[in-house]
Formats: structure tokens, sequence, C-alpha cells
């Protein structure tokens, strides 16, 4: 089934590209899981996380199998798939 949906991207990596992608239930959904993430890979002594990992969410057309896994990007520019 195609359809348009609030993805998280995870981009990581030498050199930083994307290597994980996830449907999320909406916008809100996806800030909450990517600020959880952000929070967990920092160490206790640091503020922010300094590695080069990025997250981002983007409203994307996108295939998807009976439970709902990404098999296909539809129609995305490259720069979609970029981490900025």
């Amino acid at each position: 089934m195609v359809k348009e949906a609030i993805v998280l991207l995870m981009f990581f990596g030498a050199p930083v590209q994307l290597q994980e992608f996830t449907v999320r239930d909406g916008l809100s959904e996806c800030l909450k899981a990517k600020r959880t993430i952000e929070r967990n890979v920092r160490t206790p002594s640091q503020k922010a996380y300094n590695g080069s990992m990025r997250l981002a969410c983007k409203k994307l057309k996108v295939e998807v199998d009976v439970d709902n896994r990404i098999v296909e990007f539809i129609d995305v520019n490259r720069d979609d798939l970029l981490p900025y």
C-alpha cells in the first residue's frame, strides 16, 4: 500500500548515510521518539549528544507492507534522504 507518512530517519556511519527508517503515527509521536533516542545515546556527563548520528522526522510518500514496514520510498527527492 502506498501512503504519505511521517517517517523517522536515522543517519549514522562514516560517511554519514541513511541506515534505519520507521513509519510513525504522527509528527508528535515521531518527535517524541527522536527526543528519547537522543537522550539515551548521550552519556550522563554530556548535556547533548555530539556524535555523528543524526535523526530527522519527515513526511514522505512510501510503500508499506501489512506490518506497516517501509518497502520502498515513492517519488522522494534525493535531498529528502540526507541528514540535514
